[in-house]
């Protein structure tokens, strides 16, 4: 998609609803029972109709907020602002803390366990750490220590469907306009879309663009056994396209916040994003009903992605970013939106949930004068720890306790504090200093009917470092622990620059000069040689129209082309505790290979389909740099047999782990995962530039056990495919359909 493409490139709305389940017992749901639809008017606003075909075969109440359950008992979907848990028909409903500042159809969601008629709710304010207990052994529950990887452990929850759409509009989240901004439902995020921990969520995306694809990502969702629904094009699926439909059926092990964007070339940037939260319990007790909706902070530019795309393949460097939004709200000139603002109460703790959503930017977010309890990080729960401020990387998400001051009035004389939202230094590209001030914190409610006239905080912000780092790794303590094995796939005795491609196992970041006339690459513009960036063999660029999941019996012809940068692991049981290590540089001028260029950068690496443990990060070089006299940390500390549990400086006891870790600039970072979950996976730096470069590898994981698991959805995965190949095979339905080799002029992803 070059810049023409700008004018109708995708644009997707998410209509978000919730209706029952289908007949056909789609992907052997059919013995959960489904959510009953609700009125279309209690739905989140801005909602658009569905098919007819997706409507229950019963009536749906002009004016409800139920879901039937077993007999003549009705259960509320919402707790209608109370929070409360308790038994109906002798099953568990556990009732969701929602603030009732979020508006919506009535409180917080209930999460309903019909087929858990041995349990009994335990989760509230008083015992958060708890969600289920049984009846009958009181020593048995499903709390916080449930290990939330194990299917047969979490709670057996609801089918959850959401009908989503996409279009395009201009949008204006700051006072200036956007012309090509990609919006789900209308509205810019996106809808937020909720669910329960162990329920099925089935989401139908339809694509109504003119001239590209789709694909939809759950950023952080392991998708056990659903790896053909992880919604990245070219590597589980073909795209989306114009006119079809296509529904992602996959189960919420993992409970905490994430977000869901596009994952089609730079989609995500222009607006294509949207919160989603699945609840479950919590490390840290806090008061009913104080949970807020997730607050995303973003990069902003006045221009499109694709417009910005051609202006950083010909220079190598991302554009600079214009302005910071928290939840699509900033300030730009002097006509603008109000500033994003919540009321807290005093002396009690609220559940705040910050997601990193920008294209290029790190974040140091903080309250003035409050403290911040974390508690989760990227769906892993966490010892809880207190901070006045938190580094947040792209991807990366928290959840925290605020507390609230006992005294409001006494720091700040009319309640009043700022929230800030502050670019990391190295980690961000603003030609001057954007707004830091990005929100309010009020507790005068008083001021909810004072639009635009409320005073400003005066607070003053603490001192804090600024730096681009992730939070300390001494800090994010995973409350489940877990003992890191030693890796599978490295050979102690073999030298590993000596190994085939596809069976590496360090990586190194670089810009690579690729392409240009009378190569035999895959890369558009072709006119001449460009500086992209890579992370294995060659700058990574997918086929839309030949995914890798539907590629695997040519999977040894699929190795030797340098663009897909296939790894292949060695083959193992997933039910056997066998890990895989990985170790990711970031090289400052060294090795010299070639035509690759190396200088530091940091970047937030994303891995799909597992939480990684980060045994080590450093800001040191992997390799010698002769010039400084610097001997690598590799060399030195890291030769093949010591890569492993009895290196001291390998930490395999309970390490950080998460799905997206912040690559030092000139350093590197170890990380290793289970190999428990077949699938094709894409690893990938999630600043959305660099992934749209190269900067991304695929990871081919347990190949023999992806079939039997995929063949259910497959039928419906190659009829996309055809869809998605004959809209493409159309020059006329290309953007440039003169020369229709333009249409993609990305990696894809």
């Amino acid at each position: 998609m070059r810049l023409t493409s700008v004018w109708t490139s995708v644009v997707q709305v998410f209509s978000f609803l919730t209706f029952s389940s289908p007949e056909d017992g789609a992907n052997d749901l059919s013995s959960q029972r489904p959510q009953v639809p609700i009125a279309l008017e209690d739905a989140v606003h801005h909602t658009l109709s569905p098919p007819s075909s997706f409507h229950h075969h019963h009536p749906i109440p002009p004016s409800s907020n139920n879901v039937n359950v077993d007999g003549d008992e009705v259960v509320p979907l919402y707790t209608g602002g109370k929070e409360r848990s308790y038994m109906v028909n002798d099953h568990p409903v556990v009732g969701t803390p929602k603030s009732p500042q979020e508006g919506g159809p009535g409180g917080g969601l209930n999460c309903h366990y019909p087929d858990m008629q041995d349990w009994e709710p335990c989760y509230g304010p008083e015992n958060r750490t708890c969600w289920l207990k049984h009846k009958y052994d009181e020593g048995k529950r499903i709390d916080i220590m449930t290990d939330y990887e194990n299917e047969w452990e979490i709670p057996k929850g609801k089918v959850r469907k959401f009908y989503l759409e996409v279009s395009e509009q201009p949008i204006s989240p700051d006072g200036a306009t956007m012309e090509h901004g990609k919006v789900f439902n209308r509205t810019y995020p996106g809808p937020w879309l909720e669910a329960c921990w162990g329920d099925w969520l089935e989401v139908t995306v339809k694509n109504n663009l003119r001239w590209n694809g789709t694909s939809v990502h759950w950023h952080g969702f392991r998708q056990f056994e659903s790896f053909h629904m992880d919604g990245v094009n070219g590597i589980t699926e073909c795209p989306i396209a114009p006119g079809d439909t296509f529904t992602y059926r996959f189960r919420a092990m993992q409970y905490g916040s994430a977000w869901y964007h596009s994952h089609y070339s730079l989609q995500y940037g222009d607006g294509l994003l949207g919160p989603i939260t699945i609840y479950g319990p919590s490390t840290s007790n806090f008061e009913e009903n104080e949970a807020f909706k997730p607050l995303l902070l973003t990069d902003w530019n006045h221009r499109s992605v694709f417009e910005d795309w051609p202006l950083m393949l010909e220079s190598g460097v991302a554009p600079s970013m214009t302005n910071i939004l928290i939840n699509g709200v900033g300030q730009f000139g002097s006509h603008t939106p109000d500033k994003y603002t919540l009321f807290l109460d005093d002396g009690k703790k609220h559940l705040l949930i910050l997601i990193n959503t920008a294209v290029d930017t790190t974040f140091v977010f903080s309250i003035d004068n409050h403290t911040l309890e974390v508690v989760e990080m990227d769906f892993v729960p966490i010892v809880p720890y207190n901070t006045t401020n938190l580094k947040i990387g792209i991807g990366q998400r928290y959840h925290v306790l605020v507390h609230g001051l006992q005294n409001p009035y006494e720091a700040e004389r009319y309640g009043n504090y700022w929230m800030r939202v502050k670019p990391a230094r190295k980690c961000s590209k603003f030609p001057y200093g954007p707004d830091e001030q990005m929100g309010i914190i009020r507790y005068n409610t008083s001021y909810q009917t004072m639009e635009g006239s409320a005073p400003d905080p005066m607070s003053e912000p603490p001192l804090y470092e600024t730096t681009c780092a992730d939070e300390p790794l001494e800090k994010l303590i995973p409350k489940i622990p877990w003992t890191v094995g030693n890796p599978v796939n490295i050979d102690p005795n073999v030298d590993p620059t000596t190994l085939p491609p596809n069976k590496r196992y360090i990586f190194n970041v670089g810009l690579t000069m690729s392409g240009g006339p009378n190569t035999s690459t895959p890369y558009i513009p072709d006119d001449q040689a460009y500086a992209r960036w890579d992370m294995h063999v060659a700058p990574f660029r997918i086929n839309f129209s030949d995914p890798t999941l539907l590629s695997l019996s040519s999977l040894p012809s699929l190795i030797t082309q340098p663009h897909l940068d296939i790894v292949t692991l060695p083959t193992v049981d997933p039910n056997l505790d066998k890990w895989i290590w990985m170790v990711i540089t970031a090289p400052d001028k060294v090795p010299s290979e070639g035509a690759r260029i190396f200088f530091p950068a940091a970047h937030p690496i994303h891995l799909h389909g597992h939480d990684f443990a980060v045994l080590r990060q450093s800001s040191k070089n992997w390799y010698d740099d002769p010039d400084i006299g610097h001997v690598g940390e590799g060399k030195r500390w890291f030769t093949p047999d010591k890569l492993n549990c009895e290196n001291e400086l390998l930490d395999c006891e309970n390490p950080t782990r998460r799905d997206v870790v912040l690559l030092p600039a000139s350093g590197y970072v170890v990380v290793a995962f289970k190999a428990d979950n077949p699938g094709a996976w894409i690893l990938h730096c999630h600043i959305a530039f660099h992934a749209s470069s190269g900067l991304a590898m695929q990871i081919i994981e347990n190949k023999d056990l992806i079939p039997a698991i995929m063949e259910k959805d497959k039928p419906a995965i190659e009829d996309r495919c055809r869809k998605w190949r004959e809209w493409h095979g159309e020059p006329r339905n290309l953007w440039d359909w003169q020369e229709p080799k333009h249409f993609q002029d990305d990696s894809g992803v």
